[in-house]
C-alpha cells in the first residue's frame, strides 16, 4: 500500500510517538546528520550562485522536486526503522501559535528559552539527548536569505525563537493567490523571477521571493514558515530542527494541490536544458538518481490524506 502523509493534527498519540522514535533512531545512525550536511552543502552553493550559476534546491525551479527527493530519502530511512511511519505536514495557514500541539512536549517540543533560545522541552531538546553535530551560521553583511558564506556553529543544542524575526505566519489568502497562478516558473529562474511583470511564477511566490502589488513585504509562504520559527530554521542548517521536514512536507503538498488544480499547464519548467538550473530531465545533485520528471507524480511513493 502507498503510505499516507497526514496533517500532524490528525495523528494519534501512537503515531506521533512512532515518528519521534524513528527520527531519533536515524539520528543515532548518522543518517539524519548526513541529510543536514547535504542541505548545507547544496544550498550554500545555491545562494552563492543566486545571480548566475548552478542552483539546485533554492532560488531555482528545482525547489519542489529537489525537496521532494530529499524528503523521500528521509521517509525511507524512517520506514526502515518503522514501516508505519510517514512524514506529517504542518499547515501554517491555519495552525498558528505556540499553543499548537505541534510544539507539545510529546511531539516537537516548544520555543527556546530566554537568552540563548535553547529548546528545553520535548524529544529534540539537548537535555533530552538531541545533540547537533552539523550546523553553520552566516558570515558577512548579506542577509541570511541571500548569503552562501557560512562558518561552523559550535552550539550543540537546537535553537528556536518564535515570532522574533517575523511575527506573522503565512495567511490563507497568500496561499490562495499563489495557487491561482498558472505558470510554474519564469526566466531568469532565480529569486527575481516575476519581478518584471507577467506571467507571475508559482515557484518564486511560494518560495517567498516574489510578491503581488497588494502585498506589503517579501518573505511570505515558504520563507515565512522558516523565519517565524526562527533559530536554526533561519539558516541552511535548518533541517537540524525536525519541524523543517513538516514545513517542507506542506510545501510538497501545496505543489501537489497546484498540479491538480491546473492539469493543462506544464508542472515543471524549464523543459529544455539550462546552464544554471535543473531542466525537466536533469538528474538532481548530489544523488544523480532522479529528475524532476521522475518526481512530478508523488502518488507512486505516497499520498496525502
Amino acid at each position: 500500500m502507498v503510505p499516507v502523509r497526514k496533517n500532524h493534527l490528525d495523528m494519534t498519540a501512537e503515531e506521533k510517538q512512532r515518528f519521534v522514535r524513528a527520527v531519533r533512531r536515524i539520528k543515532t545512525l548518522g543518517i539524519y546528520d548526513e541529510l543536514v550536511r547535504i542541505h548545507i552543502e547544496i544550498n550554500s552553493g545555491d545562494y552563492l550562485d543566486k545571480d548566475g550559476g548552478k542552483r539546485w534546491g533554492h532560488m531555482s525551479p528545482g525547489l519542489f522536486p529537489w525537496h521532494r527527493q530529499y524528503l523521500l530519502i528521509l521517509e525511507r530511512a524512517l520506514q526502515r526503522v518503522d514501516p508505519r511511519v510517514t512524514i506529517p505536514y504542518w499547515d501554517w495557514t491555519t495552525d498558528q501559535g505556540e499553543d499548537s500541539p505541534l510544539w507539545g512536549d510529546d511531539f516537537l517540543g516548544g520555543n527556546g528559552r530566554p537568552g540563548d533560545r535553547q529548546v528545553m522541552t520535548g524529544p529534540f531538546a539537548r537535555c533530552n539527548g538531541w545533540r547537533l553535530n552539523t550546523s553553520v551560521v552566516p558570515v558577512g553583511d548579506e542577509h541570511p536569505a541571500f548569503n552562501g558564506h557560512y562558518t561552523a556553529d559550535d552550539r550543540d543544542y537546537l535553537v528556536r525563537d518564535f515570532g522574533t524575526t517575523n511575527p506573522n505566519l503565512p495567511t490563507v489568502r497568500e496561499l490562495e493567490d499563489a495557487l491561482a497562478l498558472t505558470t510554474y516558473d519564469t526566466p531568469p529562474y532565480n529569486y527575481t523571477s516575476g519581478y518584471s511583470g507577467d506571467p507571475q511564477p508559482l515557484r518564486n511566490h511560494l518560495e517567498g521571493y516574489a510578491k503581488f502589488p497588494w502585498e506589503a513585504n517579501l518573505g511570505k509562504l515558504h520563507g515565512a514558515g522558516h523565519t517565524w520559527v526562527g533559530g536554526h530554521m533561519l539558516y541552511i542548517g535548518s533541517p537540524n530542527d525536525p519541524v523543517f521536514f513538516l514545513h517542507h512536507c506542506f510545501i510538497d503538498k501545496i505543489w501537489s494541490v497546484w498540479q491538480q488544480a491546473h492539469p493543462d499547464v506544464p508542472h515543471y519548467l524549464p523543459v529544455e536544458e539550462h546552464p544554471d538550473v535543473p531542466s525537466l530531465h536533469t538528474k538532481l545533485a548530489p544523488w544523480y538518481t532522479m529528475t524532476p520528471a521522475d518526481l512530478l507524480d508523488h502518488t507512486r511513493f505516497y499520498r496525502y490524506a
